[in-house]
C-alpha cells in the first residue's frame, strides 16, 4: 500500500493495483474566497488521468468540492455514505461519472483486487469515517468525524488493529469568534490544548502505530477572514503536544501535501517548516491569489438578493418545523447585510412569519449579518449548513438567548438534512439507515433522558459547536 497527503482533507490511496482518493479539495479555494488549502496542494493531483474510486465523507464544501471533482477523471466510481436521506446522491450526480455507489454504514464492500473499504456514518448531519484495509496495512481516515460511544467500539471490534489515523485538530465553527454575546459568560469554549487533547485521546483509545494530524491544514486569505488565522491549532503544535502526552506505542508524524508512506519504503516527508513562520507565507500566499480575491470582491459587489427569496426560504422553514419546537423555540432573528443599517429581515418564530423592517424590531434575539453573495448562495443552493464554516458572517446575540442561538443553527441544518417536516422521518429510506446506526440511536437516547433528568453538565453543551478562544475573533 501507499498512500500520499493531497490536501487538507485530500488523501490518495493505492493498494493492489487499485486506486482510490478520498475528499479531493485539489485546486482552488471554497467557502467563497475564504478557505485555502495551506500549503498548496502537490501539483500532482489536479493531473490525474487513471483514478479507480472517489469517496467523498460529508457535504461540507472542503471535503464536496465541485471544482475539484470536475478535475477528476469521469471513469472513476463515485462512492458516497448512505445517508438517511437522498440529497448526497441528487447533489453528485451533476459531475457525471461512471457509476455512484451508497456504502452503507459499517458494511466492508471491495474495491479491486482485495482491497477492504468500509464507512462509518456518525452525527444527525450524517458525517463519516472510512477504513481502508488491504490485508496488511489498515488506514482510518476520521477526518471531521468525531465517532464517540457504542458506535466507536463498534469500529474497534471491527477492526482491532489499525496502523494509520488521519484526524482533524483545529476548529471549524464561527462560534465565539464570529459572535458578539451580551452575556458575560457567552457558552462554552474549547482551548487550543482542548483540541489537541482530543487528539491524543483518539491515539490512546485506538492505539495506531502512527497518528496523523489532518484535516485542518487551511489558511484565511479573504480580506474579511484573514485575520483568523491566529486562531488555527497547527499540526507541528499537535506534534508537540503529542511528544508530552501522547500514548506509549504510537507515532505523531506530520505530513502535509505531497508527502507519502510506501508499505516497502516507508515515509517520504519533505524537510520544509511551514509553520513557525506561517504568517509570512500566508501574507505570500495572499499576494499570489491577488487576482483572484479582487475578481472575488468585485462579483461580490456586483451581488445582490432580493427579500422575496429570503422570505419563501424561511417561511418554508418555519412551517416545517414541529409543534412543539413551536413552543420551546420562538426567537426573533433578524437578518442584515454588511453597510446596509436599513436592511432588517425578520424571521419571528413565535408569531411564525417572515417580514422585513425599517429598523430592528425591540424585542429581537439574535442578529446575523453576511455579505449578500453568501446570503444568496445559502438560500438558493440550500447551503446554510456550510456558511458558518466559511466565517463570512457576523452574529450578535442579546443577554438571555445563547441558547436561541445555538438551537436556531442546529434547526437551520437539520431543515437542509430533511428532518423536517417530521414525515421525512417515517419514510422507509430514513428508518433503513437508522437501524443500521442503531448504537448511536440509543446514545442519543441517554443524552435526552440526561436532559431529562437534569443529570450532568449543561446538556445543551453537548450539541454546541465549540472552538479554541484566541486574541481576534475567527
Amino acid at each position: 500500500m501507499k498512500f500520499t497527503v493531497l490536501s487538507h482533507a485530500g488523501l490518495y490511496v493505492e493498494a493492489r493495483g487499485t486506486s482510490l482518493i478520498i475528499d479531493p479539495w485539489i485546486v482552488g479555494s471554497c467557502y467563497w474566497r475564504s478557505w485555502w488549502n495551506y500549503p498548496k496542494p502537490a501539483p500532482f493531483a489536479s493531473r490525474l488521468e487513471t483514478l479507480d474510486y472517489i469517496y467523498l465523507t460529508h457535504l461540507h464544501w472542503d471535503h464536496f468540492h465541485g471544482p475539484s471533482l470536475r478535475k477528476l477523471p469521469r471513469d472513476a466510481t463515485l462512492l458516497i455514505p448512505e445517508a438517511h436521506f437522498d440529497r448526497f446522491r441528487k447533489d453528485s450526480k451533476g459531475f457525471r461519472f461512471k457509476e455512484i455507489v451508497e456504502v452503507p454504514h459499517a458494511k466492508t464492500i471491495q474495491l479491486g483486487n482485495g482491497v477492504d473499504f468500509t464507512t462509518y456514518q456518525y452525527s444527525l448531519f450524517t458525517d463519516s469515517a472510512v477504513v481502508v484495509d488491504d490485508g496488511e496495512t489498515t488506514l482510518l481516515d476520521l477526518n471531521d468525524c468525531k465517532i464517540t460511544g457504542m458506535p466507536l467500539d463498534q469500529l474497534r471490534r471491527y477492526h482491532p488493529k489499525i496502523d494509520f489515523v488521519f484526524r482533524s485538530h483545529s476548529s471549524a465553527s464561527a462560534y465565539p469568534q464570529c459572535v458578539d454575546a451580551e452575556d458575560a459568560d457567552g457558552g462554552s469554549y474549547r482551548s487550543k490544548e482542548d483540541y489537541m487533547s482530543e487528539f491524543v485521546d483518539t491515539a490512546r483509545l485506538l492505539e495506531p502505530r502512527y497518528a496523523i494530524p489532518f484535516a485542518s491544514s487551511h489558511c484565511f486569505l479573504h480580506k474579511d477572514t484573514i485575520q483568523y488565522n491566529v486562531d488555527a491549532v497547527s499540526p507541528a503544535d499537535v506534534d508537540a503536544y503529542f511528544e508530552q502526552h501522547g500514548p506509549t506505542g504510537s507515532e505523531c508524524k506530520v505530513m502535509v501535501s505531497g508527502d507519502s508512506w510506501d508499505s516497502q519504503a516507508g515515509f517520504d516527508i519533505a524537510d520544509n517548516d511551514w509553520w513557525s513562520n506561517k504568517d509570512t507565507r500566508v501574507a505570500e500566499y495572499a499576494e499570489e491569489v491577488a487576482p483572484k480575491l479582487r475578481d472575488q470582491y468585485a462579483l461580490e459587489d456586483r451581488t445582490s438578493v432580493k427579500f422575496p427569496r429570503f422570505a419563501k426560504y424561511f417561511q418554508a422553514q418555519i412551517e416545517s418545523l414541529p409543534k412543539l419546537s413551536r413552543k420551546l423555540f420562538k426567537p426573533v432573528v433578524v437578518y442584515g447585510l454588511p453597510g446596509r443599517d436599513d436592511i432588517h429581515w425578520v424571521v419571528d418564530y413565535d408569531q411564525r412569519k417572515v417580514y422585513e423592517s425599517d429598523a430592528l424590531p425591540d424585542h429581537w434575539a439574535v442578529r446575523v449579518v453576511m455579505p449578500p453573495i453568501v446570503l444568496r448562495d445559502c438560500l438558493y443552493k440550500k447551503m446554510f449548513s456550510c456558511f458558518s464554516a466559511s466565517k463570512r458572517l457576523h452574529v450578535t446575540v442579546r443577554s438571555g438567548h445563547m441558547r436561541d442561538y445555538f438551537i436556531l443553527f442546529q434547526l437551520l441544518d437539520m431543515y437542509e438534512y430533511e428532518y423536517f417536516p417530521l414525515r421525512n422521518c417515517f419514510r422507509w429510506r430514513f428508518i433503513k439507515v437508522w437501524l443500521r446506526r442503531w448504537r448511536e440511536v440509543i446514545e442519543y437516547f441517554k443524552l435526552l433522558s440526561s436532559i431529562a433528568l437534569g443529570r450532568g453538565d449543561d446538556p445543551l453543551s453537548k450539541f454546541v459547536p465549540k472552538v479554541d478562544t484566541g486574541s481576534d475573533p475567527g
